[in-house]
């Protein structure tokens, strides 16, 4: 019994020797465990927050665009003057994580050669530092006019060159199709379109895009059976109708070319996958080939030049009563 009783009490000890051992290990376990479970959270919220700050500044991107056109492109005959162009830009804002504002200097009645002429243009893009610049001349006023093809080239590459010596992205727009380009004056439209895209492809630049709204409505009514009647608002002028197709139209060509993300600036030099989507596939299925039928050639030689013989004085007559632009 005696050599028991002296068994039992060391047993004992050992026994609680093990057990303060365990809960000191379990303590350092805990303590360790606890340390990593709150890095593993600092860091997720690190992370999570980093994300959440990229993707709202992706949401917060904001880009101004600067809108140069006459009476067309200012949205008459819409009851809003809520013309295409507004209307493309309004849907980018809603659909992509860009917001684009919308500075409206448009001129009715007005041309790239006046403009260019009064110096207008110049002060307008130091006072709004615009990162787009739109250029969508209706061209009738031109052609109404007689203004030499030379004179309008220079117009509108001397517009392009100081956009771009604002670090401005120029998107050359054309028209929406009216009574007036699709009938008396198409093939003077045609050719001033034509002075546009050659304007473009001149400068070789990753910056300028040509847009051919006008095929691109062309088209749209060709497969869907219409014509310019559907969206006659006067003779110069589309109509509601035709200022929301023209801009639904321009919408997808804009994303097209750009993708859901913002119109950026590329350094000049840098690859051209904007120009590669947008310039050269929008000149070949538009310009290139369309105008490559007659129009490129035939109306710079025939038609501008001889407005005179072919417009004011002869075709139709219609050109003679100028609608109010």
């Amino acid at each position: 019994m005696r050599r028991r009783q002296a068994i039992l009490p060391v047993a004992r000890r050992a026994h609680a020797w093990r057990r303060r051992l365990g809960w000191v290990a379990s303590g350092a376990l805990l303590a360790v465990g606890g340390w990593c479970v709150g890095w593993l959270q600092s860091r997720d919220t690190s992370v999570l927050a980093a994300d959440g700050t990229a993707a709202l500044s992706a949401r917060l991107t904001t880009e101004k665009v600067m809108v140069v056109g006459g009476s067309m492109a200012h949205g008459w005959k819409d009851p809003h003057d809520d013309s295409y162009l507004r209307r493309a830009f309004a849907a980018l804002s809603a659909s992509t994580d860009t917001t684009y504002t919308y500075d409206d200097r448009t001129v009715v009645g007005g041309s790239p050669v006046t403009l260019d002429r009064d110096g207008k243009y110049q002060a307008w893009l130091e006072e709004d530092r615009p990162q787009v610049v739109v250029l969508s001349w209706g061209l009738l006023n031109d052609i109404y006019d007689k203004t030499p093809l030379e004179a309008f080239r220079q117009a509108i590459a001397d517009e392009i060159e100081e956009a771009l010596a604002q670090h401005a992205v120029v998107l050359v727009v054309t028209s929406p199709v009216t009574k007036a380009t699709a009938t008396y004056n198409h093939a003077e439209d045609e050719a001033y379109m034509q002075v546009e895209s050659d304007v473009v492809a001149s400068f070789d630049n990753p910056d300028v895009y040509y847009l051919d709204l006008n095929r691109d409505m062309t088209l749209y009514m060709e497969a869907h059976h219409q014509t310019w009647t559907m969206y006659y608002g006067d003779a110069w002028h589309p109509n509601e109708a035709g200022h929301v197709l023209a801009g639904r139209l321009l919408f997808d060509e804009l994303v097209s070319t750009f993708g859901m993300g913002p119109i950026a600036w590329q350094p000049t030099g840098s690859p051209n996958p904007g120009n590669a989507t947008g310039n050269a596939t929008g000149n070949a299925t538009g310009n290139a080939t369309g105008n490559a039928t007659g129009n490129a050639t035939g109306n710079a030689t025939g038609n501008a030049t001889g407005n005179a013989t072919g417009n004011a004085t002869g075709a139709g007559g219609a050109n003679a009563s100028r609608p109010v632009a």
